[in-house]
């Protein structure tokens, strides 16, 4: 049992709600007691007993409630208030000092546990007690609080990043995002390369525009770090950025933006006086941007994780019509609410509004992280790297940040470590528990979600699919996808009935919080509902631990021996990180990126049956082509039949089928026409020539895994062959 009679035995947890422990155990003190202590403690200085009660009491018997507090204080915490004296002082050691210092020896597996504890709404509990003089002091000090934790945060990440522990910096780095909080700029270039192409000639012609009229930005795509590079790198000369986390109540989101207001203005009364009362009344939202407008010098807002368009919509209006140098960037929270924002904008002048989407983390962008290390000392090696991380963090910047600290040079599948699966469920936190229990049940199957497959695992919930899919959880996918080249037109059909989840990371996350028994359940339940697919029905039943037969062999089938596939350089350099892209990315989780002549296929997929992506090119003229192919990974998943194996890439001349696959040889049924089977080596390059009908020639993709990258040009005049240099 802790000594009582001494304050260092005590606790008073700021970092979220407010109360008091010992030895990690709350103790029971009246929400006034705690009030009392807490101001005590943070003012650091005595009060006279009359000052204390007019802050707490609004009553003739301020005094006397006063005294009746005290005395409960002294018999549940004997020692601690002093008897008669005028004056009162006290200091309680708080959670916030535990928490700071802390951080001094902070280890990597630690900052999940320290971020948990230091970023919830510091004081609350305190905001509808005592007078108003009171409540105000509880907004100022929230906010020195809030300041405090900022940078305490920017100082443990700049910490870690220079200690070589990007993965534990990133996580710091997603939460700081999602709170709207600024950090450091990062001290080594894991930092996202710059977005040269895609978004930023729209949004630097936004940011020109802004100089004469404010002006709206919708930004999608990639995560909040990524949007907050761009904001960064627009923000040049005298503009100057303002990032926001968008919270569900209108009241917070008015205190988000005056929090962030006080960090520019400084201690403006102003400011201070609406955070007193931030209701979001037409009136105070006008005083707002007033507010901003003051500051006189070119602002970029950016609103982070919007779910709602009702809560900014007013904010947008305001803004809109201030003369001032701004421009206002939106990042919606999932894709219905990028629809949402999309057709709550339509009242405003297109002409002052663009609409900006971030491709997904990729090779380039990787490219330019690699860190200079002995065995990357070419670049046909870096090439290598940045593929198989692009492809197997899948457009995650945490996860590709944990790739670029952690290399596994087997190229095997990675496993989502631990803290990257809770940073993974955060961002699902909002949501309720039954909702998200049906997704971890869902998301133990090996195929593609369907109504008749969620019944057999026991969601129940009304809506649950159509829920998912709404918030972009879920995709519609198909086991066959087609994506038209060179102008990436890609749909998924509006009769598909199967779902899967929007990144394999997601599943992963989200199976794991299941136990292992209940995961056993489940994958008995699939098995059964697996019946008629016995390969499939194998499957689950050998993760379940019950006996099943050996997958089924390649009998009755025809042996292709792969030719070789030297290394052949492209006839052209590959383009840099300066050629505009283009990407998109399928249901099923292919992400196809078009830069200059050159096409890269990227995939980390679901575990299981490989599917097939179509990739329609032309029309192209009768005569020679040729193709330049690097395969730098090609990944199976588990054994599903005959027929499943995957390959890289495939065509049909007019003679024959070509396949490019890493396996020594390939198995097609008797009656199959003539294949003429390559075997790539990873990370080398292979030009293929030949001669073909006029007509649209139809490239293949089957894989589980893959990183693919290739060029078609014409014309050639040669046979189809493999053609060797060097």
């Amino acid at each position: 049992m802790p000594d009582l009679s001494r304050t260092s035995a005590f606790t008073l947890h700021v970092l979220g709600h407010t109360y008091l422990s010992a030895a990690g155990a709350p103790l029971p003190v009246s929400a006034k007691g705690v009030a009392l202590l807490t101001y005590l403690t943070l003012e650091g200085r005595p009060f006279h007993r009359e000052h204390l009660a007019d802050r707490l009491w609004q009553s003739a018997d301020a005094l006397r409630n006063l005294r009746v507090e005290l005395n409960r204080l002294r018999r549940a915490l004997p020692g601690l208030i002093p008897d008669r004296q005028p004056m009162l002082t006290l200091s309680v050691p708080t959670d916030l000092t535990d928490w700071m210092q802390r951080a001094d020896t902070l280890t990597p597996a630690e900052v999940g546990a320290w971020l948990s504890v230091g970023t919830g709404v510091p004081l609350s509990g305190l905001e509808d007690l005592g007078s108003p003089a009171f409540r105000a002091w509880v907004d100022s000090q929230r906010w020195r609080v809030t300041q405090a934790i900022e940078a305490q945060l920017g100082a443990t990440y700049t910490r870690l990043r220079r200690a070589g522990e990007g993965t534990a910096a990133a996580l710091i780095a997603d939460r700081a995002e999602h709170l709207g909080w600024t950090l450091p700029p990062a001290p080594h270039p894991a930092r996202s390369a710059p977005l040269l192409g895609g978004p930023q000639r729209p949004a630097l012609d936004a940011l020109e525009a802004a100089r004469h009229r404010p002006q709206v930005a919708l930004l999608s795509g990639r995560g909040p770090q990524a949007r907050r590079d761009l904001a960064e790198e627009l923000a040049q000369g005298d503009w100057r950025t303002v990032h926001v986390t968008c919270p569900p109540d209108p009241e917070l989101l008015m205190g988000a933006f005056l929090h962030q207001l006080g960090a520019l203005a400084g201690q403006n009364p102003d400011v201070q006086a609406l955070l007193h009362a931030p209701d979001a009344t037409s009136r105070h939202v006008v005083q707002l941007w007033t507010l901003y407008t003051q500051l006189q010098r070119p602002l970029i807002v950016v609103v982070h994780e919007i779910s709602d368009p009702a809560l900014i919509l007013p904010h947008v209006q305001v803004a809109l019509n201030l003369p001032a140098e701004l421009l206002l960037v939106l990042c919606p929270a999932s894709p219905a609410a990028r629809r949402a924002l999309r057709a709550a904008l339509g009242t405003v002048d297109p002409s002052r509004q663009v609409e900006l989407h971030l491709p997904p983390l990729g090779i380039h962008d990787l490219l330019e992280a690699l860190p200079a290390q002995p065995d990357l000392n070419t670049d046909d090696r870096r090439y290598a790297q940045a593929a198989r991380i692009a492809m197997d963090a899948d457009g995650w910047e945490p996860l590709a940040q944990h790739l670029l600290d952690h290399p596994d040079p087997d190229g095997l599948r990675p496993s989502l470590p631990p803290q990257l699966r809770g940073a993974r469920l955060a961002e699902l936190a909002g949501l309720p528990g039954p909702f998200r229990a049906a997704l971890a049940r869902l998301a133990v199957a090996h195929e593609p979600l369907t109504a008749a497959l969620a019944d057999a695992l026991g969601v129940d919930e009304p809506g649950v699919l159509a829920q998912a899919e709404q918030l972009g959880l879920l995709l519609p996918c198909e086991p066959v996808e087609t994506v038209t080249l060179p102008g990436l037109d890609y749909r998924c059909p509006d009769h598909s009935r199967t779902l899967g989840f929007a990144s394999e990371a997601l599943r992963v996350a989200l199976a794991s919080t299941l136990t292992r028994s209940e995961r056993q359940d489940m994958r008995r339940r699939l098995a059964l509902a697996a019946a008629g697919d016995t390969p499939l029905a194998a499957h689950y039943a050998r993760q379940a631990g019950e006996e099943a037969p050996p997958g089924a062999q390649q009998a009755g089938r025809v042996v292709v021996p792969g030719r070789p596939g030297p290394m052949t350089p492209p006839a052209a350099p590959l383009p840099g990180p300066e050629t505009p892209q283009r990407a998109c990315r399928t249901g099923s989780g292919y992400r196809v990126t078009v830069a200059g002549p050159t096409v890269q296929v990227l995939r980390r997929g679901l575990y299981g049956r490989p599917v097939t992506l179509r990739l329609a090119w032309g029309p192209l003229p009768a005569g020679p082509w040729q193709l330049t192919v690097r395969v730098d990974a090609l990944r199976a998943g588990p054994d599903l039949g005959p027929g499943e194996t995957p390959y890289a890439l495939s065509w049909r001349t007019d003679r024959e089928e070509i396949i490019v696959g890493t396996a020594p040889t390939w198995h097609v049924a008797p009656d199959a026409g003539p294949v003429t089977y390559y075997r790539a080596q990873p990370g080398q390059w292979m030009t293929l020539s030949g001669q073909n009908a006029a007509g649209v020639p139809e490239l293949r993709v089957r894989a589980v895994d893959v990183a693919l990258t290739f060029m078609m040009t014409t014309p050639l005049d040669s046979p189809a062959r493999v053609r060797t240099r060097g």
